[in-house]
């Protein structure tokens, strides 16, 4: 029977046996090599070729990793011996080692708004990117993240991936539960498998980056404190969950952000729209005199010039534009927004009501039957 020790003996010896690889050399401590354990494989750090690479060797033969990895992959490449005696030939993975630290190790150590703004910006960056291809990675969670030392994250571990060459075929497997919608199952399996890991975990960064209490759960226990199962409505209703998270958005003024939320309620596991709302482009420094109000196919309002979007097509609704500045609704919140950098600079609560400012003044009508004079700062 093929272990986790046989293999580990067999990288480890100086008269190995591979069949097209030649000089690997394991990174050693105390006289063994490093390695990691998986859920079907045992990757080690090793040097190669002059430059330093994950070797990752399989417990158990796959069709499908010379689709996926390519020329990275190498079906039947180490001779490994088990305990009768028995030889058997194991298919490894050598692609370029990525320095860094988990995204899981940086949710644990960061401790402050700042810090998880930084993890939510650069996630979105990498979320986008994903979102572009015609593959998806198929188990996508903070322990599959790298973040580099530039701050750049990158994905690893893409043996669940889809890729063209397999599609008509079902999944292998159906992810991790606490990022995956709870209907997704084996026969789903396409570019979408991501979708809905994406829409959680931007979520989840940019709740943090509101309230970094809620990482205090995560550190102990590992996981989000929600689940997918907690988001997904049987209506257009909200659950008391997702209402939640929904209205700290809405009343920061965060459309995007906002946006994303309302996708985790979705009662099917691809949301076609996460797409446009990731990689929608926003181009400022247009002449605002010629800003108007503008909606997408969805009904959803942001700003134009010239055809381009300058706020984009994230809010619920439009009141107006007056002195470079627009007059936004999000959920039930009003925000002036300032056009020339998308910058909410002043929000009203559900129970407020404004109008455009005029001399960078408005007039706020509260419940109470009150009014006072606002004067909002631009420049």
């Amino acid at each position: 029977m093929l272990t986790i020790a046989s293999i580990v003996d067999a990288v480890a010896s100086p008269f190995a046996v591979w069949r097209t690889l030649r000089g690997i050399e394991p990174e050693m401590c105390d006289g063994r090599p490093r390695y990691v354990v998986g859920n079907a494989a045992v990757s080690f750090p090793v040097r190669w070729g002059g430059g330093r690479y994950m070797l990752k060797c399989y417990t158990r033969p796959s069709d499908r990793l010379a689709a996926i990895y390519g020329e990275a992959f190498h079906a039947r490449e180490l001779c490994v011996i088990d305990f009768a005696g028995t030889y058997h030939w194991v298919d490894c993975l050598l692609a370029e080692y990525v320095e860094g630290c988990t995204l899981d190790e940086a949710l644990c150590k960061a401790a402050t708004a700042e810090e998880y703004a930084a993890l939510a910006r650069s996630f979105d960056c990498l979320a986008t990117e994903i979102l572009l291809l015609e593959r998806a990675h198929g188990d996508l969670k903070p322990e599959n993240i790298i973040i580099c030392e530039d701050g750049v994250m990158q994905a690893i571990d893409w043996d669940a991936a889809y890729v063209p060459m397999l599609k008509g075929q079902r999944s292998v497997e159906i992810g991790t539960a606490a990022y995956q919608h709870p209907l997704r199952d084996m026969s789903f399996y396409d570019k979408h498998l991501d979708d809905y890991s994406i829409a959680f975990i931007s979520t989840f960064l940019h709740l943090a980056e509101l309230r970094p209490d809620v990482m205090e759960y995560y550190r102990q226990h590992r996981e989000p404190p929600f689940m997918p199962k907690d988001l997904v409505g049987r209506s257009r209703m909200l659950t008391p969950t997702l209402e939640l998270l929904v209205e700290e958005f809405a009343r920061r003024g965060m459309a995007r952000e906002y946006q994303v939320a309302m996708l985790l309620r979705s009662p099917y596991v691809r949301l076609f729209d996460l797409e446009h709302i990731f990689s929608v482009k926003v181009s400022y420094g247009n002449d605002l005199s010629q800003a108007t109000l503008e909606f997408d196919e969805l009904g959803r309002w942001g700003v134009q010039c010239a055809g381009e979007w300058i706020l984009p097509p994230f809010y619920t609704s439009a009141i107006g534009i007056s002195e470079g500045v627009a007059l936004m609704e999000l959920g039930s919140y009003r925000h002036f927004v300032r056009l020339s950098d998308g910058v909410v600079l002043r929000s009203f609560d559900a129970q407020s009501n404004v109008g455009p400012l005029r001399e960078g003044s408005t007039t706020e009508r509260m419940a109470d039957g009150g009014e006072r004079i606002i004067r909002v700062v631009v420049d």
